[in-house]
């Protein structure tokens, strides 16, 4: 099934952005009003790659910018203080909206002092903006240390609500446990498509043991976050993204003739995995350090048998035109989740990869704003 993504975009201000210097000219142009996912992407182009050993990245250009300050980050808001995650209990005697699709009313549920759980949480946002939250990013603290289960917005001054989550520290179950800070990691794309695709938290605990096993980073909890933080891993994950991000930065300068940034295509080993678009260059670059860390992260873990990651210089990569089609095509099984006034939550799914489409939505529910654009391979 092909999904129509000519959906009409409500956007509140509208504001020409550039990339990485004043003096680059023309500015992309505002999007006009009613611009859809598929306006995004018929905007976008990819550029060649910057690769590194078994690593290539290629940019995601765009003609179109919107403004995205209306929202913030889970970074911002857990450094704000105005977003706060907790256990399951640790909010007593509060109602813990669980959101759902259609029909209404929402249901509740009274959470107790004693009902912490595995993979739920309760976040609360105090803020007087929309919190947006990506799947893959990791939260630490607690009775265990978790990442998002999905992409999600969280309306502005929230009643505390259920958020899904999967543990990436097997082993610690903490008789105590406080508030949770954000790591300001996202999970390897490995470990994010177990938590999206296949929702399944044995598969993340197996894609954590692997990338501590690729990167010689014992953890006594296997905790994620030790794995990250192990010495022989910041060095080679530093050292690649430190090369990497300087590469790419020079060749966005000869390549980008006034068009933004907006996101990556990558493979890895010569194969197309992964993509993440967002709808300007400002938000963007919120994520790019976290996420190009992933990218490097699971390049290390994808080993070739007796040879260390990064040890088989590729030949060959895939060309342009194999990067930009593997980004548009678009062809499964369509499912929507939708939470009035927050978020819809479109995902395409067919027997080699999966599209996840993440806007934002007001009152009227055929409008909405693209935030966030994922796609990966799920071989």
């Amino acid at each position: 099934m092909k999904k129509d993504w000519g959906m009409p975009v409500i956007i509140l201000a509208l504001l020409a952005t550039p990339l990485v210097a004043r003096t680059l000219t023309p500015r992309p142009k505002p999007a006009p009003a009613g611009v859809g996912v598929g306006e995004f992407r018929a905007s976008w182009r990819v550029l060649e790659p910057v690769t590194r050993r078994n690593l290539s990245i290629y940019p995601i250009v765009s003609s179109l910018a919107v403004d995205t300050s209306g929202f913030i980050t889970l970074d911002e808001g857990v450094a704000s203080g105005e977003v706060r995650i907790l256990e399951r209990g640790q909010l007593e005697s509060s109602l813990i909206r669980r959101r759902t699709t259609r029909p209404w009313p929402e249901q509740t549920q009274q959470v107790q002092g004693g009902g912490a759980s595995v993979n739920e949480l309760v976040l609360v946002n105090d803020s007087g903006k929309p919190l947006l939250l990506l799947a893959g990013e990791v939260v630490s603290g607690g009775k265990q240390n978790r990442i998002i289960g999905a992409d999600v917005i969280v309306p502005p001054k929230s009643e505390p609500m259920l958020l899904t989550v999967f543990c990436v520290e097997h082993g610690r179950w903490t008789a105590g446990g406080g508030a949770f800070t954000s790591a300001k990691a996202i999970a390897h794309p490995g470990i994010r498509k177990e938590a999206q695709a296949s929702k399944s938290q044995q598969g993340v605990w197996d894609s954590v043991a692997r990338a501590a096993g690729a990167l010689a980073a014992a953890s006594p909890t296997q905790d994620y976050t030790h794995v990250l933080e192990s010495p022989e891993a910041k060095r080679r994950v530093d050292e690649a993204a430190r090369e990497i991000a300087e590469d790419y930065e020079r060749e966005l300068r000869e390549q980008i003739r006034g068009r933004s940034a907006v996101g990556v295509v990558v493979a890895i080993n010569g194969e197309l995995v992964w993509s993440d678009v967002f709808p300007n260059a400002e938000l963007f670059r919120k994520y790019w350090p976290k996420l190009l860390r992933s990218y490097v992260m699971e390049a290390e873990s994808r080993g070739h048998g007796d040879e260390p990651p990064w040890g088989r210089k590729l030949t060959s990569v895939p060309t342009v035109k194999q990067a930009e089609s593997f980004l548009l095509e678009d062809g499964g099984r369509v499912s929507v989740k939708l939470e009035p006034a927050a978020y819809r939550r479109t995902e395409i799914a067919s027997g080699n990869y999966q599209v996840v489409a993440l806007e934002a939505i007001a009152k009227s529910e055929e409008s909405g704003l693209m935030l966030h654009y994922n796609k990966m391979t799920r071989g």
